[in-house]
């Protein structure tokens, strides 16, 4: 077993890589945030492709359930994915 001197920091959307997929573990947006992010469908247990990143700050590209979706940094940076 590994110990870790630190504790892991979670995961968000922007952490992942083209082409890679993770399961939504947590939203920690509140407000309008949370709420629009929560009517695309983006719950927890829900499996999702990173499709791709725009440079420079721009949105990112996501699929949920067959569907794209573009998410602001702001709304993916809010989304955290589960360890497991």
């Amino acid at each position: 077993m590994r110990h870790q001197k630190y504790p892991m920091k979670p995961k968000s959307i922007l952490d992942l890589k083209a082409g890679d997929t993770g399961l939504i573990g947590r939203i920690l947006g509140t407000g309008s945030i949370r709420q629009r992010l929560l009517d695309m469908g983006l719950l927890p247990n829900q499996t999702i492709l990173l499709k791709r990143m725009a440079p420079r700050g721009g949105p990112v590209w996501i699929e949920l359930n067959g569907t794209q979706l573009a998410l602001r940094r702001e709304e993916a940076s809010v989304i955290l994915m589960s360890s497991e």
